[in-house]
């Protein structure tokens, strides 16, 4: 594929759509987390010492004692809880939620500062003292001597172990988190190939991943990574597709449970993506693989064949068991129909084989692994690679439209000196009608090497206009 696909079709993340949303929902889930986490602390102290008033005048001793240490632990180990179901809500860890419990934390705590010193304040605030009063028990006492004593030894104590608590275990996570990548990323195998030097080789790293450790690892030929950062937030364009690789790969993938058994719903063993160089086919694999969070390898048709008799289907072989030392893993292979061509009787012997071996494999019941697979002419698959339970999910990923091309220019040349306005912008989507994303790169680079060689200050119109492919000025 074009050299410069993997680069071009994050054409749309400071202006995609799905990104202002991902910024909406970021700030609704802080919001809501620190209202119900405000509460939390709030309520619960409130309630202890409302309930310590409720205790006979004999055992006034015993409910003091009791009250203190609540007001302390109690708040922490109801926002644990409390956190815990909304994350299990969500389906996953949500950062989001550990950020409003911060906010609930101290929101909570100053709260309750001021019901605690109402009596203080409560003069100068009439009409909001007689609002708070509802919260105040007769217990947070009304001497300023005795409300400041038991306010010290319960509001702040509360405040710290919290904050101190939720601040030690983030270290702990980022710290474990560090680790597992350091000690992924730092080992790598010397095991020589005779695949294509690019992507097969001794300096490949060693993967792992929940259920893998590297001393479980036998000798890895091909370069396994860590899952890739790229999400489908870093795609411009594309929410059509994106939603339906959502529904039918993603899901069924990471949410298996009782209603995917109940009704036999089979996570895919491959999917195909087709269409124009130039479009994202790999970096949208890429995003696959990163919303999973599985190892994945990339790799083209030619890294597997070979031009000895039986050593292409030693590495197809080799492929697939690699990909068995993994818990999950995604293996992406571009220019797949040079390796299932379709089988017709002149076709050489070797490649039969080596075709029947790959379908073999990806005829597995019950896979770990995800293969997609890449192509610009998706007509000349073997028939067979297109049956069901192998490539029979198909997407096609065309040329960007007007609004995605635009962006594509504003993202280019967002951090290069511009001469351009709004007008300009919406004539150069106008203009490259029926060019890939790979296509405007390589406009914006041609222009910024002609400003470059006039010595301008900034790009112009002109420039881009002259590096426009002569077919698509209009």
């Amino acid at each position: 594929m074009d050299d410069r696909e993997s680069t071009t079709s994050s054409i749309k993340q400071a202006v995609d759509t799905r990104g202002y949303r991902q910024v909406f929902r970021t700030i609704v889930v802080i919001f809501i987390s620190a209202i119900l986490l405000t509460g939390c602390y709030l309520f619960i102290p409130i309630g202890v010492v409302w309930m310590a008033t409720k205790v006979p005048s004999s055992f006034e001793w015993l409910a003091a004692v009791v009250s203190i240490p609540s007001i302390w632990f109690l708040p922490g180990f109801t926002a644990i809880a409390l956190v815990t179901a909304m994350e299990l809500v969500a389906g996953q860890d949500d950062e989001d939620i550990e950020r409003g419990w911060i906010f609930g934390i101290i929101g909570g705590s100053t709260i309750l500062t001021a019901v605690w010193f109402l009596p203080l304040w409560g003069a100068a605030f009439p009409n909001v003292s007689e609002t708070v009063q509802v919260l105040r028990a007769p217990a947070m006492f009304d001497d300023t001597w005795l409300m400041a004593l038991s306010w010290v030894v319960s509001v702040p104590v509360m405040t710290y172990a919290d904050l101190a608590a939720h601040t030690e275990s983030d270290t702990n996570s980022d710290s474990s988190k560090s680790k597992q990548k350091e000690q992924s990323s730092s080992t790598n195998h010397t095991n020589q190939s005779t695949g294509s030097a690019d992507r097969i080789g001794q300096d490949g790293p060693r993967i792992t991943d929940e259920k893998t450790h590297d001393s479980d690892l036998q000798d890895l030929m091909y370069r396994w990574e860590d899952a890739p950062e790229t999400r489908f937030a870093d795609i411009g364009g594309m929410e059509s597709l994106k939603t339906k690789i959502e529904r039918s790969v993603l899901r069924p993938l990471t949410r298996i449970n009782e209603a995917y058994e109940r009704f036999k719903v089979s996570p895919p063993n491959g999917i195909l993506l087709y269409g124009p160089p130039g479009t994202g086919k790999t970096l949208f694999a890429r995003a696959v693989a990163g919303e999973l969070g599985h190892p994945y390898l990339e790799l083209s048709a030619g890294d597997i064949k070979s031009r000895w008799i039986n050593e292409s289907t030693e590495q197809v072989n080799r492929l697939f068991n690699e990909a068995q030392q993994f818990d999950r893993c995604v293996i992406f292979i571009d220019e797949i129909d040079a390796l299932l061509a379709g089988r017709g009787n002149d076709l050489h012997r070797e490649h039969a084989q080596v075709v029947n071996e790959f379908l073999a494999h990806l005829d597995d019941d019950d896979p770990n692994f995800l293969v997609i697979a890449a192509t610009n002419r998706a007509d000349l698959l073997d028939e067979a690679a297109t049956r069901r339970g192998r490539f029979d999910q198909q997407y096609e990923i065309g040329l960007p439209d007007n609004d995605a091309r635009e962006a594509i220019f504003r993202v280019r040349l967002r951090e290069l000196p511009t001469a351009l306005d709004e007008r300009d912008y919406h004539e150069l989507a106008h203009r490259s009608e029926e060019l890939s994303s790979a296509d405007i790169v390589g406009i914006v680079d041609d222009a910024a090497m002609h400003a470059a060689e006039r010595d301008a200050e900034a790009i112009t119109l002109d420039d881009l206009h002259e590096s426009f492919p002569n077919t698509s000025i209009r």
